[in-house]
């Protein structure tokens, strides 16, 4: 006799004898009759589907809030910067000017010699009594070549590593993430540092205007917050000696109050940088001197000898229109000025001086050139000739 357990309401055991199989019920008050035996493996078939698909719902419900619990841990872990990497993103800088290949005025010239020297000689600079760390602050108009002037300084160690922080990159939704982005790549560039001491790292922190001003409105935690964090990464990387800070901002500084002009700077943050060097818009000179080093290119074969030669008197009427101030002619607006005569010039042709002049009307606008300035400029070319 072969024993089964309740699956329905009541017991019965099942036994098989010469094929013929009998249910032998123990409840009195159940009726035996021909469909006895079926209907209960009818109904034990039944009861255990129903076991098998509550079981199944079971594992999805406790499998959904494992899966929703182990989601909110990755999150809060990721969220704490606990799993976080934060990878340094080297820039190559062996195509970019060096210091030699750039139009500079004297001023910016001697800054950049006082700077590399600096580097250089940093032990000596420190028992001398120089302030500790290299950090400095470019300031001046956009597109005036604060960036390549970085490159050209780093250019002259040949064992640079050059690095580029983006602030708004930097920026999160959630409070609190900002500053540990900010905070988590500065420690990373430390930790290059100091296993790569036969290395000058150099870090370069675009719009640092952005984390260095106080704010006193409704956003004035996560400001302050952010500020806090980016002081204590700052001060980080300028505690190792082959690391160099440089930061630009597009504003200007007060001279006399040696503050950033209509912004409530961190008057401490800003006194962390050891030199602060203008970058302004181009002289004349410069002006001069970037156009010679642009068409005496070898790769510039298509370009008109008179175009080549910087001592030509249009190119003085040229240079003497785009340096004046109310212009604000970068050295971005002048290489757009030079593409913009290069791809206007009929195919198989030369560049010459009439390019470089519909190039600059092109460009009026950018130039907040008047109708009459423009015209008169125009005059003064023709009678170059």
């Amino acid at each position: 006799m072969n024993e089964i357990s309740a699956v329905t309401n009541y017991p019965v055991s099942v036994s098989e004898k010469n094929n013929v199989k009998a249910v032998n019920f123990r409840r009195s008050n159940v009726v035996e009759n021909q469909d006895s035996y079926d209907r209960f493996i009818k109904e034990q078939e039944e009861a255990k589907k129903k076991a098998k698909r509550q079981q199944i719902f079971t594992n999805a419900v406790f499998g959904t809030m494992a899966l929703s619990s182990l989601a909110m841990l990755g999150f809060y872990l990721h969220h704490e910067g606990i799993f976080k990497k934060f990878k340094l993103d080297f820039k190559d800088i062996v195509k970019e000017k060096s210091l030699k290949d750039m139009a500079m005025p004297d001023t910016q010239t001697e800054a950049a010699n006082r700077i590399s020297t600096r580097i250089k000689h940093y032990d000596e600079m420190i028992k001398k009594g120089g302030k500790k760390g290299s950090s400095i602050l470019f300031y001046g108009p956009p597109g005036t070549g604060k960036n390549t002037f970085a490159y050209g300084i780093a250019k002259e160690f040949p064992n640079a590593k050059f690095i580029e922080m983006d602030i708004s990159k930097m920026n999160s939704m959630w409070h609190g993430e900002s500053e540990k982005n900010a905070l988590g790549t500065m420690e990373a560039a430390v930790k290059y540092a100091q296993k790569h001491r036969d290395e000058k790292l150099f870090v370069f922190i675009d719009e640092i205007d952005s984390v260095m001003m106080k704010d006193n409105g409704a956003n004035a935690k996560m400001s302050n917050d952010m500020l806090n964090a980016f002081k204590k990464g700052f001060n980080k990387l300028t505690n190792e000696e082959n690391i160099i800070v440089i930061g630009a901002t597009n504003l200007k500084i007060n001279p006399e109050l040696g503050a950033l002009e209509n912004k409530a700077l961190d008057t401490a943050m800003l006194d962390r940088f050891s030199q602060k060097v203008l970058v302004d818009l181009p002289t004349k000179k410069q002006i001069l001197e970037s156009v010679g080093k642009f068409y005496n290119n070898p790769e510039r074969g298509m370009i008109d000898e008179a175009l080549k030669n910087k001592n030509d008197q249009r190119w003085d009427k040229i240079a003497e229109f785009l340096s004046d101030k109310k212009h604000a002619t970068s050295f971005r607006k002048l290489t757009d000025i030079l593409g913009t005569a290069a791809e206007s010039t009929e195919i198989g042709k030369n560049v010459t001086f009439e390019e470089i002049i519909n190039a600059i009307k092109v460009n009026k606008s950018n130039l907040n050139a008047t109708d009459a300035e423009m015209q008169a400029f125009i005059d003064s070319m023709k009678k170059s000739k």
